[in-house]
């Protein structure tokens, strides 16, 4: 006679195994979307919602204030990029800390959306090295305090 515990067991083992493979399976099969990753983003211009600004750059302290090289290229970089390409660069300016924090958010209305593309990447990669900046993109600003 067999012990029901022992046939209970491997039925429990059974139904797990095949609860796995079926899970390995359904995980294993991505619908085929068309893939847009290699199209040009850059002519696609974004329609936000008022309170949405399409760039942030947050100047940021960790203990030691704020990066005040960093910050003055920035505010360097955008008087240049305005100049060079004829367009008066708007932005809100809000600051929120006691160390000097300070966010520059910017809804880019002035530029086409290659040119929104450029400045973002420019500013990213003029800011690169400092670990006291960080970006939004699509997002709100922060209040002043």
């Amino acid at each position: 006679m067999l012990d029901f515990s022992f046939l209970l067991l491997h039925m429990l083992k059974l139904i797990g195994s095949i609860a796995l493979i079926l899970l390995v399976m359904a995980c294993g099969s991505v619908k085929n979307t068309k893939d847009n990753s290699s199209e040009d983003k850059s002519s696609e211009k974004i329609t936000l919602a008022d309170s949405i600004y399409r760039f942030t750059v947050s100047f940021i302290s960790i203990g030691s204030g704020i990066d005040h090289k960093a910050r003055e290229q920035f505010t360097e970089f955008i008087k240049k990029y305005s100049e060079k390409h004829n367009v008066i660069l708007g932005f809100d300016k809000s600051t929120w800390g006691r160390e000097g924090e300070v966010d520059y958010c910017m809804k880019l209305l002035e530029l086409t959306a290659a040119q929104e593309f450029n400045f973002i990447a420019e500013t990213k990669e003029i800011l690169k090295n400092s670990s006291r900046v960080r970006y939004r993109e699509n997002s709100i600003c922060r209040s002043s305090r």
